[in-house]
């Protein structure tokens, strides 16, 4: 029987990360991002700015450190993590969520990185970690959207009282929806017919364990993440010599984030959708849709293909048979 599981799991071990790498290669020989990045390139080169490249690509590592050291955070009431096994588990993660639509995928690379003791557990900080990171992306976005509105649509409002108020409200139902979670689980678990509570119900009860001292910091790391992606975003765009306002660069930015928060789609396709957003979003600033599509692709390749390939290797050596037992 363990020779059995042994070669099962080698097998789709294998069949996963190659998969993965195939798609990763005709993803960075193909398509509108690629080719737009070699025209800027060939056509353009004197014109680029390299050292905000440089520290974009520094903020890399800082990205996924934080979202390790949230990861560690959210697994402590269950089991100890140190910061290099949560890094493991984060990058193994997001190798299989590269895949998958809506990233769902990650909850399967982190699950065969960590205790297979803690699959539930693991499932629930996951989700936790990225609703936390996802209020970010939405609250941020409504708190730039005027500028984004205004660049994009060019809309523009007379009363800023009420559009600040309006903005105001729905960033506090966020925040009160993040630190009513287990209220709101048991809510629904109430609504859920029997044979579906009795799968997921030992997966509500673990949000019970996250009290508001350790919700406030999951928030605060995931703000801090979102703020180093913000951050780089905006290197990446004066990288490509754009040299519209900060603010405004800062309202597109963060409307980006805010859409793509929405986008149900494995990031290997999302990167289409996202090149599709960055020409509408950024044509209100005159930015050309080579550049766009060239920003969105560098960016990609930097957050996404590169601590991927990392994954990989990651999940090459993780043992992942006990998961079959």
């Amino acid at each position: 029987m363990p020779a059995i599981l042994n070669k099962r799991s080698a097998i789709i071990k294998l069949f996963v990360i190659v998969s993965i790498l195939v798609l990763i290669y005709l993803q960075l020989t193909s398509g509108d991002g690629q080719n737009s990045l070699k025209s800027i390139w060939l056509n353009h080169r004197k014109e680029l700015k390299p050292v905000y490249l440089w520290l974009c690509l520094c903020l890399m590592p800082i990205n996924w450190y934080l979202e390790a050291l949230k990861f560690k955070k959210l697994m402590m009431p269950h089991i100890f993590l140190s910061v290099k096994a949560s890094l493991l588990s984060v990058l193994g993660g997001l190798a299989v969520g590269i895949v998958t639509p809506g990233r769902v995928g990650e909850y399967a690379g982190r699950l065969i990185t960590t205790d297979p003791e803690h699959k539930k557990e693991g499932i629930s900080a996951t989700l936790l970690g990225s609703i936390a990171q996802n209020i970010c992306n939405i609250a941020a976005g409504l708190a730039f959207s005027y500028f984004f509105l205004k660049s994009t649509l060019n809309v523009t409002y007379n009363n800023t009282f009420a559009f600040v108020a309006g903005v105001t409200i729905q960033i506090v139902i966020l925040v009160a929806v993040y630190y009513h979670l287990p209220q709101l689980a048991h809510l629904i678990e109430k609504m859920l017919p029997h044979n579906i509570i009795s799968r997921i119900s030992a997966r509500l009860k673990t949000l019970d364990l996250y009290k508001p001292a350790l919700l406030n910091v999951i928030l605060g790391l995931s703000f801090l993440r979102y703020m180093v992606y913000f951050l780089q975003y905006i290197l990446i765009i004066r990288f490509f010599n754009v040299g519209s306002e900060i603010i405004e660069i800062a309202g597109n930015v963060a409307g980006i984030y805010m859409i793509q928060t929405g986008i149900p789609l494995p990031a290997f396709l999302s990167i289409m959708a996202r090149g599709e957003l960055a020409i509408l979003v950024w044509s209100g600033l005159g930015v050309s849709s080579t550049v766009a599509l060239a920003a969105t692709f560098t960016l990609w390749i930097i957050n996404l293909i590169l601590p991927s390939v990392a994954g990989l290797i990651v999940l090459y050596f993780a043992d992942i048979k006990n998961y079959f037992k």
